[in-house]
């Protein structure tokens, strides 16, 4: 007998995932010292000046001059004593807050998308001082928060979501939750591109999978997909750019004709299209008017000669790789060098295993991709060197970067193919590294601002105090991080091998067996492999084994019993 379960329902995965990814988030928003993170203080400004109404100022070069709270009129000058400088403790900056009225000030912000900064900004009309500082950080958490539970809850729709989860666990990088504890629009950008990549990918699977099943606002992953779009095209400058990419990257490992051809006629879609235009349309006119991309008149390298900037260009790519997975502070705090081996090991295994069970399409896709994160900076640094130097940071491309790891997990976890090797296993290593580089940057980060990079927990004087003991810091992000791996490890989908058999296989022994198995019907990301056809993904969410959900193995046989009268 086969046994169909109740599934969670949306809504609590949903608010699980959200606080989750909200505590990991909060605990960096409390661990990082005041204008701690890159251009912390200028995105706070602008944000405190355009809840105001000070959205379109005259500027001078990349300067805009606002009017803001007199607290946050000093904030450029708190960290200057330890930005950059990663021997110094954050403690030597001087009191913020305390004053009152409105002083004028300067921000390189204030000819950004003001979207994100009239929402941040909501703070400063709350509180004051670093109490207003510490409130635009946690609008900023849970703005983060909850594009990244929207991704996860689409991930945990497929066929094996743990390995699904693998590749978000890869993708958000210690230097997004990072950025997701800060007054900076980084966060969002990263996470509404996160939605984009895994919602879009499972959108287009599912039409190429089910050329029957009509496409309408029902569709989780149509909803999903619209909504990270567009909090993707109000994010930032080249956020248009990214969103570009990300899809013309989609379209290309998954489209069919057909497929195309449904999306294209879809009212649902056609609804979309003009609420896109109108959020990607503002952002474009305002760039333009606002000359968001003008150059900063940096003008140091003026007469060095094109082959010369390849090379100073070219010589940053290992470091703007390594700034993806963290690198954190104003760039002077490197992450201990077992997170960056880790992490690249455990990237390199998911591809190792995805050449093996992926088409050759999506192969093809990702390695353009790859090439895109590394030669995209490059191009834009030679357009620009002459004007602006060399800005490029590495997580500037990260809206298309965690598209690598996220395809890789999203082709393993959709593929029809037999898996080689127990998920379980495999998903139980990919959570101990997750768990492993984040806890280890958190700590790092968190004995730079408070001991230096000279010194260390126990050894040394503090420099710094954060507002939250250290120790309870560092114990909640270690019980956060390992929330997440174990309930990663915990889903179970069709494709695993302990959820569900194939088709007139025998149930395993204490077993429940629930649903049909989710084969494709053309196959894994374009191998064109003809298989019987599945539920649409939107209407089973995953398979459920009866322990999940409290039930034992003698209240499944007793209902067996029932049945059978």
């Amino acid at each position: 007998m086969a046994l169909t379960l109740r599934q969670p329902s949306e809504a609590r995965r949903w608010l699980v995932a959200w606080a989750l990814f909200s505590v990991l988030g909060g605990l960096w928003a409390l661990s990082s010292p005041l204008f701690s993170v890159p251009d912390e203080p200028s995105h706070a400004v602008y944000a405190a000046a355009a809840v105001r109404g000070e959205l379109w100022q005259p500027s001078d070069g990349s300067w805009t001059r606002v009017t803001v709270p007199a607290d946050f009129a000093d904030a450029g000058r708190i960290p200057i004593c330890f930005a950059f400088h990663p021997e110094v403790p954050a403690g030597c900056s001087p009191a913020f807050g305390g004053k009152t009225g409105l002083a004028e000030t300067t921000t390189s912000a204030g000819r950004y998308p003001p979207a994100y900064y009239l929402y941040a900004g909501l703070g400063t009309l709350v509180t004051t001082g670093a109490k207003a500082l510490y409130l635009m950080r946690l609008l900023t958490v849970l703005l983060v928060a909850a594009l990244l539970a929207s991704a996860t809850c689409s991930a945990l729709r497929t066929r094996r979501p743990r390995l699904a989860l693998a590749g978000m666990g890869l993708a958000v990088t210690p230097m997004v939750l990072y950025f997701s504890g800060a007054v900076n629009p980084q966060g969002p950008e990263i996470a509404a591109a996160v939605g984009v990549w895994v919602s879009g990918y499972l959108l287009l699977s599912e039409l190429r999978r089910e050329p029957g099943t009509r496409l309408t606002w029902k569709n989780p992953y149509l909803r999903r997909t619209v909504l990270a779009m567009v909090a993707l095209s109000l994010a930032r400058p080249l956020s248009l750019l990214w969103l570009a990419i990300t899809v013309g990257a989609l379209v290309a490992a998954l489209i069919t004709r057909e497929s195309a051809r449904r999306l294209l006629t879809s009212p649902a879609v056609l609804t979309a299209v003009p609420v896109l235009a109108v959020t990607a349309g503002s952002t474009v006119a305002w760039v333009a008017l606002r000359n968001t991309l003008g150059g900063q008149a940096i003008t140091a390298y003026a007469h060095t000669p094109v082959t010369g900037a390849a090379i100073i260009s070219t010589a940053k790519v290992n470091d703007e790789l390594l700034q993806m997975i963290g690198v954190f502070g104003w760039l002077d705090t490197s992450s201990p060098g077992i997170v960056y081996v880790s992490f690249l090991a455990a990237l390199g295994a998911l591809g190792l295993l995805t050449l093996a069970l992926g088409g050759r399409r999506i192969a093809v896709v990702l390695a353009l991709l790859a090439v895109a994160v590394v030669v995209i900076p490059v191009v834009g640094e030679l357009v620009t060197y002459k004007q602006d130097a060399f800005p490029w940071q590495g997580r500037y491309t990260l809206p298309i970067a965690v598209g690598v790891p996220l395809l890789l997990g999203l082709t393993l976890a959709t593929s029809p193919r037999d898996f080689p090797m127990p998920v379980r296993r495999i998903t139980a290593a990919f959570g101990g590294v997750f768990v492993l580089i984040n806890i280890v940057a958190f700590v790092g980060t968190l004995n730079r601002y408070i001991k230096s990079v000279n010194g260390f927990f126990g050894a040394s004087p503090s420099g710094w105090n954060p507002p939250v003991p250290v120790v309870a810091l560092g114990l909640a992000m270690l019980v956060a991080l390992t929330a997440c791996a174990v309930l990663a490890g915990r889903v179970r989908g069709e494709g695993d091998e302990e959820a569900a058999e194939r088709p007139g296989a025998p149930d395993a022994p204490g077993r429940v067996r629930v649903g049909a198995p989710p084969w494709d019907a053309t196959g894994a990301a374009g191998d064109g492999r003809a298989t019987p056809r599945r539920v649409p993904a939107h209407d089973a969410a995953g398979p459920a084994t009866a322990e999940i959900f409290g039930l034992r193995e003698a209240d499944v046989d007793a209902g067996d019993r029932l049945a059978s009268r």
